[in-house]
């Protein structure tokens, strides 16, 4: 390589620095009590992670996952169509199809890996998909490795998706893709109301639920049981990395057609090697867990007591009702929804900046989101709340961004 191509990179790292967009990747510590500890500094109490319901310091889990090592090793041997599938990759499969109530499933190494492997073997030029324009990243990157033409709608403007799906009669599939929890805000799509435009137009859905599973509805069945809807979507992805186990891995589930055809044409499937067996035990595991746990998330989760000897998903909702009862009597701008992290409109991308710092001087870890990701002067502090979250640590965090708000005024 010249040195004319490094100064080119080295010129745009430097314009990503002065800018402040410059990335480090900082080595930390994981503690069981929901704390980063990372170079000299140490007991952060984390609100970023991804941990909701506690798993990584699960003790189940953790036997779990030394039994499967002890039995597997660590390899996944080769790809899924070579000899790669182990008899646990497919035990997972037919367990979590079951889970979610469709015909099938096929496991990827990570949600973004299956949602970029969907679209391509589904379309040809004469498709149309159709995606919310707040999806995440990887349902983009999907949609853009597809041959289909592609149309982004308003974000849950259900009015401009149908003149964009009359707008294409004359294709032969339209898809519509949609998260079904945003992670900006926690709010969720009309699920309902695409279903209808679904049957209307004749079109394929697409829902990725990572977030919504495992946390969603009776236990953890996703946002559809939420909402209290029969599950129609024809193709759904999801991850492994929040509610159901804390792990690497995704999946797409659905009709035994299309998944069939994925597995047979998606070069990325093919080419691939799966979840290790470590990690399709403890998700095993941790679907098992939420099916034989009685609360109901639509029904019990107006209950903020604490009880240590709960389930998972019980003190997750305790510690969400608590801290937006607390955050009713302030005069901050919370988002409101049914979903339980937490989102503050805190105005322009300096405001957020500010806070953040603010809290990371207290030894509180909280992430921002800022334009592009929303609205310009609408920037977002949000607040990942974990059921591994103590009552001590949500007063200090609530304290904490009140003396925040403080110094930024």
């Amino acid at each position: 390589m010249s040195e004319k191509i490094i100064k080119v990179f080295s010129r745009e790292l430097q314009n990503l620095d002065a800018a402040g967009l410059l990335r480090t990747e900082t080595p930390v510590v994981q503690g069981d009590d929901m704390t980063i500890s990372f170079k000299d500094n140490k007991n952060f109490v984390n609100f970023i992670g991804n941990d909701i319901l506690g798993w990584s310091s699960n003790d189940s889990v953790r036997e779990t996952a030394k039994a499967a090592l002890a039995l597997y090793g660590t390899g996944s041997t080769s790809a899924r169509n070579s000899i790669g599938t182990l008899d646990i990759v497919k035990k997972l499969e037919v367990k979590l199809a079951s889970f979610l109530g469709f015909d099938d499933c096929i496991v990827f190494p990570s949600s973004y890996f299956a949602n970029i492997s969907l679209f391509q073997p589904l379309t040809n030029k004469t498709d149309t998909i159709f995606i919310d324009e707040m999806c995440n990243p990887g349902l983009f990157d999907g949609v853009n490795l597809s041959n289909a033409n592609i149309i982004t709608y308003k974000h849950q403007d259900y009015e401009d998706l149908e003149y964009e799906l009359k707008c294409a009669q004359n294709a032969r599939f339209r898809i519509i893709v949609t998260d079904a929890v945003f992670s900006t805000d926690g709010s969720h799509a009309d699920l309902k109301r695409l279903q209808k435009l679904k049957e209307v137009y004749d079109a394929i859905t697409v829902v990725d639920d990572s977030l919504g599973l495992g946390v969603l509805g009776e236990n953890g069945k996703g946002t559809f049981n939420h909402l209290q809807l029969e599950k129609n979507s024809d193709l759904e992805t999801g991850s492994f990395a929040h509610a159901l186990g804390n792990v690497s891995g995704g999946f797409i589930a659905g009709n035994k057609e299309l998944i069939s055809w994925i597995r047979h044409t998606s070069r990325s499937y093919i080419l691939s090697e799966p979840i290790s067996p470590i990690n399709a035990a403890i998700v095993m595991q941790v679907i098992e867990t939420l099916e034989q746990d009685p609360f109901n998330p639509k029904t019990d989760a107006g209950n903020p007591d604490l009880d240590e000897e709960q389930s998972a998903l019980t003190r997750l909702y305790s510690n969400s009702t608590y801290i937006k009862n607390e955050m009713m009597q302030t005069n901050w701008r919370v988002k409101r929804n049914d979903y339980p992290f937490v989102s503050i409109n805190v105005g322009s991308t300096l405001n957020a900046q500010k806070m953040v710092e603010a809290l990371f001087e207290k030894k509180i870890l909280v992430s921002a989101l800022c334009y592009p990701n929303t609205p310009e002067g609408a920037s977002l502090l949000r607040i990942n709340l974990s059921s591994n979250h103590t009552k001590k640590q949500l007063s200090t965090l609530i304290k904490s961004i009140t003396d925040a708000f403080t110094k930024i005024k």
